[in-house]
């Protein structure tokens, strides 16, 4: 049977499933205090801070869902949807971390626009 065919999307079976469904809502919260974190706190240094954890954590995850997760645990014939899944995710994740990139040149730009002008300002 092929576990990829219309209507049977099984990546993982068992507990095995229902623990990465609960990871994909920890990644969904983790995406929304980052987002909340990156309006309320507007410091460089929590915004270095986001900017370290989603460029190591979310490449690192993939990696060991791959290797440690997936292809001792994996079902059969589902690769080609586990691929997708990490397709989707990696685009999330990238939108996130250019967002959080993003974000940080506009406040180190605003801070040295607001320095430059105290500077004007000093007889």
């Amino acid at each position: 049977m092929n576990n990829d065919a219309p209507g049977l999307r099984i990546v993982y079976e068992g507990s095995l499933r229902d623990g990465i469904y609960a990871f994909i809502i920890f990644a969904l919260l983790a995406v929304a205090v980052t987002l909340w974190l990156l309006y309320r706190k507007n410091t460089l240094k929590t915004k270095y801070l986001l900017l370290i954890i989603w460029g190591i954590f979310p490449p690192m995850w993939f990696v060991l869902e791959y290797f440690f997760i997936f292809l001792p645990y994996g079902a059969k014939d589902s690769f080609a949807f586990f691929q997708y899944g990490q397709n989707i995710a990696s685009k999330l994740w990238a939108a996130v971390f250019a967002l959080i990139s993003i974000d940080l040149y506009k406040t180190k730009e605003k801070e040295k626009e607001e320095k430059k002008d105290e500077a004007e300002k000093e007889p």
